[in-house]
C-alpha cells in the first residue's frame, strides 16, 4: 500500500503481485470535504481534472523507473543487494531519513 498525500488532496496505491513478472496497481483518490465545499462546482472540477493528470504522470514515470530496475535486477551484471546502485539512491536516503526519524520519535 502506497499513500501521497497533496495539501487536500490523498491517493492510495495497493500493489497486487500477479505472477513473477505481473502485478496489478489500483488507485483510489480522495479529496477533503472542507476544502471541496469551499470552490465553485468549476474550480472543483479543474482542480480535480489537474490533480488526476499530474498524478497519472507521477504513476508513468515512477512505472518507467520500476521497469527500470526489474530489468536491471535481471542482468547478469547485476549483483545481489538490497537497493540497486544507481536507480534506487534516493529510496535509500529515504529509507535512512525515515529510520532516523523513527529512531528520534519524529
Amino acid at each position: 500500500l502506497l499513500v501521497n498525500r497533496y495539501g487536500p488532496w490523498l491517493d492510495t496505491n495497493i500493489v497486487l503481485p500477479l505472477g513473477p513478472h505481473r502485478s496489478l496497481m489500483i488507485y483510489d483518490f480522495f479529496l477533503s470535504d472542507s476544502f471541496a465545499d469551499e470552490m465553485s462546482e468549476t474550480e472543483l472540477a479543474d482542480f480535480v481534472e489537474q490533480s488526476l493528470s499530474a498524478s497519472d504522470q507521477v504513476q508513468q514515470e515512477d512505472t518507467l523507473v520500476c521497469e527500470g530496475v526489474q530489468q536491471g535486477i535481471q542482468s547478469v551484471s547485476f549483483d545481489v543487494g538490497r537497493y540497486a546502485p544507481g536507480p534506487e539512491q534516493p529510496v535509500h536516503a529515504f529509507h535512512l531519513r525515515l529510520a532516523r526519524d523513527l529512531r528520534e520519535g519524529l
